[in-house]
């Protein structure tokens, strides 16, 4: 019994440390997007200096998982527990590293003009925030119906990037002094969509953790970006480009 209880406490010590980094990362997150709409070079700063502390954490988590591995015989829901953290440990780096790239152009684009697309890509960025944060709700309460919830989410965000991005592709098209804007802009777009689909990714590890099923339908994925091609004159010849 007591070994038991000792598992018990182990893996819930994890959980705990895996709630306290989703909290770091989503304040990154959010502060990002603050730095990014406001052109707050400070917060930017500290968003970019912040992210050593997201690689501790999910390194702490690792470590971790490998010692509980080592000294129990884990199986069943602790088992897929146990690896569930480590991933999403490892995916939540990943959204903190996109969150300091989002802070790094931001550096750029406060000297930039963009006002005319800041705004949708906040937008944006928004709705990343809001899965993010659906996604380590549905870990802290169990609920793996939230989760679905999320996983089946991520259209919203793929129709507004693809929407973003031809968006700044006309513009660009129009205007060639705004190439390196709207380049930077469409890169901190980019990795709001990034952001998006690691939130699915978490969906999915949280519910196979509760559950032991997989999600098995396809995910809905719209993002049509890679084949969105501009055609049209060059920017000082009349006429409007055309968008396939």
């Amino acid at each position: 019994m007591s070994s038991l209880r000792s598992e018990t406490d182990q893996l819930e010590k994890l959980s705990v440390r895996l709630c306290a980094m989703g909290g770091l990362v989503e304040h990154q997150l959010s502060s990002a997007i603050s730095a990014f709409e406001r052109r707050d070079l400070s917060l930017a700063r500290q968003v970019i200096d912040g992210d050593k502390t997201v690689d501790e954490r999910e390194a702490e988590i690792e470590q971790m998982v490998i010692d509980l591995l080592e000294s129990r015989r884990l199986a069943g829901s602790n088992l897929r527990q146990a690896i569930m953290a480590m991933k999403v440990a490892n995916t939540l780096e990943r959204v903190g590293d996109l969150s300091k790239n989002i802070a790094k152009r931001s550096l750029v684009t406060s000297r930039e003009d963009t006002a005319d697309t800041v705004a949708s890509v906040v937008r944006m960025g928004r709705i990343a925030l809001r899965q993010l944060h659906d996604v380590l709700n549905a870990y802290q309460d169990r609920n793996p119906d939230i989760a679905v919830a999320v996983w089946g989410g991520d259209q919203e965000i793929d129709e507004l990037f693809n929407s973003i991005f031809r968006e700044i592709l006309t513009t660009m098209s129009r205007d060639p002094s705004r190439i390196s804007a709207g380049t930077h802009l469409a890169f901190v777009a980019k990795n709001f969509e990034r952001i998006g689909d690691h939130a699915t990714n978490i969906a999915e590890r949280i519910y196979y953790s509760m559950t032991g099923d997989l999600l098995e339908e396809a995910r809905p994925k719209t993002d049509i970006t890679s084949m969105t091609v501009i055609e049209g004159k060059p920017a000082d010849a009349p006429g409007e480009p055309q968008l396939n």
